[in-house]
């Protein structure tokens, strides 16, 4: 369960997850340096400097759509071919770390949070070969946590400029973290390592950092570093700066779900404190459905089974994939609502979420008068759908199945468990485990 999830991220015994890969172009991680790392050695860099970068996060649910594009110059007037490479960042349970020199046998193949990594050189691909990292030091701050590279080569004519752009996706980690003087938590951090940067020629001349709000909510997201650099603009934060000697001072943190406080001994449900705001996740809801498939001897498919996280699947019971069949939710006491967790399709097994379908975009419908959409990944864990721009009492949660994600062997849409965050009137209290 995903409070379970949290308390391990809050005592620092997160599973072997990793942070996808969240720096520029790195050289020997990040730093010039002779010696100190074993493994991957830049070539020509010191000959090529940024003019310009500019980096687009979109950080979604449950991973960040990232886009970098340099403007970068050859400063010599004879053709430079340089070899450099992309940092992947990994972090692993304190409790199953390798000893230190040892290489961890996680970071010895091509790595999976660092998703659909491409690279241009002036419109034009690159080649990107992964190289792991063979001592991955825990004690120097500029090359702690590095699994290792994604390894490319651009030629340069002499005095050339040309453009470079990176995209891929990066999955988040949760962790704690102090900002402000307050011990922070987060459910999801993205990083990005400026820092990199520092391998090239001179300074970066200009760039722009755009962190975007999309799919989460913006009231709940925090700029944990650099310090007082970006400034919010909407749903957007941004930081545009001037001849910049990047530094380990200007490594970016955002946490996408930020809080001060967790309590799971209440009794209804788990409290999060976010500011002055208390919320609580709950299932203390009724739900109803456009229609249900028949048992299967004793398994059961009714609407019901969606409350929580451990009653069972839903599934719908109409001919086709479930486009256009709905859930309806009554909260048993009408709170304003900051977001709805749900687990898509037939969880009980990988096989069963692979063969039936799945929501892919779902309507969501408060009170009959405030909607939105929202888009589901295509994987096996539980989703979580802010609620924003919406502060009324909710009585009734509408999720209309716009979009599925189709089964393998069979059509039902199904569903496995939800919860409902309500924002609460007075922080709650605690009652002793018995």
């Amino acid at each position: 369960m995903k409070h379970l999830k949290w308390i391990g991220w809050m005592l620092g015994c997160a599973s072997g997850i990793a942070w996808g890969n969240v720096g520029g172009f790195v050289a020997r991680g990040g730093v010039q340096a002779n010696g100190d790392v074993r493994g991957f050695e830049p070539v020509a860099t010191e000959n090529i400097r940024i003019l310009d970068e500019k980096l687009t996060a979109n950080l979604g649910p449950t991973q960040a759509e990232v886009e970098v594009r340099y403007i970068m110059k050859n400063l010599i007037s004879k053709q430079v071919k340089a070899k450099f490479g992309f940092p992947v960042e990994e972090s692993f349970d304190q409790n199953v770390a390798m000893p230190p020199g040892q290489p961890n046998p996680q970071a010895q193949t091509e790595p999976k949070y660092c998703q659909g990594y491409q690279i241009t050189a002036a419109g034009k691909p690159l080649k990107a070969k992964w190289q792991a990292e063979t001592d991955r030091s825990k004690n120097d701050p500029r090359f702690a946590g590095l699994a290792g590279w994604l390894v490319s080569e651009a030629s340069f004519a002499g005095d050339e400029e040309k453009v470079v752009t990176l995209r891929f996706t990066s999955e988040y980690l949760g962790t704690s973290y102090q900002a402000g003087g307050r011990h922070l938590n987060a459910s999801r951090i993205f990083n990005y390592r400026l820092s990199s940067a520092a391998c090239w020629a001179g300074t970066i001349g200009t760039g722009r950092i755009l962190i975007r709000a999309n799919g989460v909510n913006p009231q709940h997201m925090l700029a944990v570093a650099p310090v007082n650099k970006f400034h919010r603009d909407g749903n957007d934060w941004v930081w545009n700066f001037e001849n910049l000697e990047p530094t380990l001072a200007d490594d970016i943190k955002f946490a996408t779900d930020s809080w001060d406080e967790v309590m799971y001994d209440t009794h209804d449900g788990t409290c999060t404190r976010r500011g002055n705001e208390w919320t609580m996740e709950h299932s203390n809801f009724k739900a109803t459905a456009s229609s249900v498939l028949p048992p299967e001897g004793k398994t059961s498919f009714d609407a019901v089974n969606v409350v929580g996280f451990d009653n069972g699947t839903w599934a719908e019971g109409k001919p086709g994939p479930g486009i256009g069949e709905w859930l309806e939710l009554r909260p048993v006491v009408a709170k304003p609502l900051r977001s709805l967790t749900l687990k898509p399709g037939y969880q009980a097994t990988d096989e069963l979420f692979k063969a039936n379908a799945r929501p892919k975009r779902i309507k969501v419908i408060l009170n009959g008068e405030h909607h939105f959409t929202a888009d589901i990944p295509d994987r096996k864990a539980s989703c979580t759908i802010p609620v924003t721009n919406y502060d009324e009492p909710v009585k009734v949660v509408k999720l209309v199945f716009e979009e599925v994600w189709p089964g393998s062997q069979f059509e039902d849409l199904c569903v496995s468990g939800i919860l409902l965050e309500a924002k609460l009137d007075k922080k709650p209290k605690v009652e002793p485990r018995r």
